[in-house]
């Protein structure tokens, strides 16, 4: 079903069907100017090398403010998933059935994402992952991962 028949099967507005965006911190805004470019950038620590994602203010292994940006990899190993049918708000519904999951990045970071471009009967925890950008406004670009095909 597309947004349009949705609005009309369900009498809704533009405003009820619009999908929530990010909110970007000043922290964080590097990471979100990184996905525009399909590029995933990471915060690492200089004092202690240790990686964060999200992005926070202070690193949350040795509470250190001095940081820089790197660009990951892209490859992840799926460590859990829940696939999602049905009872979800508005926005969400067009998109239905998706796969919400953890992903561990190869850099030592976990991340919350979806799983895309893969057949859901075939996912099982430990596979390999690899990141792609869902460009899906104008103002954001989600990373989110398929299955990497062997």
């Amino acid at each position: 079903m597309d947004d349009t028949t949705l609005k009309e099967k369900l009498q809704l507005t533009d405003e009820d069907i619009r999908k929530p965006l990010p909110k970007p911190t000043k922290w964080s805004q590097p990471f979100w100017e990184g996905t525009k470019q399909h590029k995933l950038l990471l915060k690492r620590c200089k004092t202690c090398g240790h990686i964060d994602h999200p992005p926070y203010l202070y690193c949350t292994e040795c509470q250190s403010d001095d940081n820089e940006w790197l660009e990951a990899s892209g490859k992840a190993t799926l460590y859990a998933f829940a696939v999602n049918e049905y009872g979800v708000p508005f926005p969400f519904i067009t998109d239905l059935p998706y796969v919400v999951a953890l992903v561990d990045l190869q850099e030592g970071p976990r991340m919350l994402s979806n799983i895309v471009e893969g057949d859901i009967e075939n996912l099982k925890n430990g596979m390999a992952l690899e990141v792609v950008f869902d460009d899906g406004s104008p103002e954001f670009t989600l990373p989110k991962w398929r299955p990497v095909n062997d």
